[in-house]
């Protein structure tokens, strides 16, 4: 399972790659399906701080704070629209 986010919706959301690994827009969580701007992400470590303590929060199953969830989106928003 991958996480991504619509930047459509302002959502973090999971995507489940093929079966080669490959993630493709329709294995996207079925309420994004339809959104045109969706992101996967990478390795944690390769964001900005804001955007890497959320995803490595997500991945060990952590609670993430309202704080670090405005953080994140802010983040996604200057750094990637």
């Amino acid at each position: 399972m991958e996480i991504g986010f619509c930047f459509d919706c302002m959502e973090i959301h999971y995507a489940i790659p093929n079966q080669n690994g490959v993630y493709e827009k329709h294995n996207v969580s079925s309420n994004h399906h339809n959104c045109k701007r969706v992101m996967v992400f990478d390795k944690p470590a390769k964001y900005s701080p804001p955007i890497c303590n959320v995803l490595t929060k997500l991945q060990a199953k952590l609670p993430i704070r309202d704080n670090e969830i405005v953080l994140f989106k802010l983040a996604m928003q200057l750094e990637y629209e």
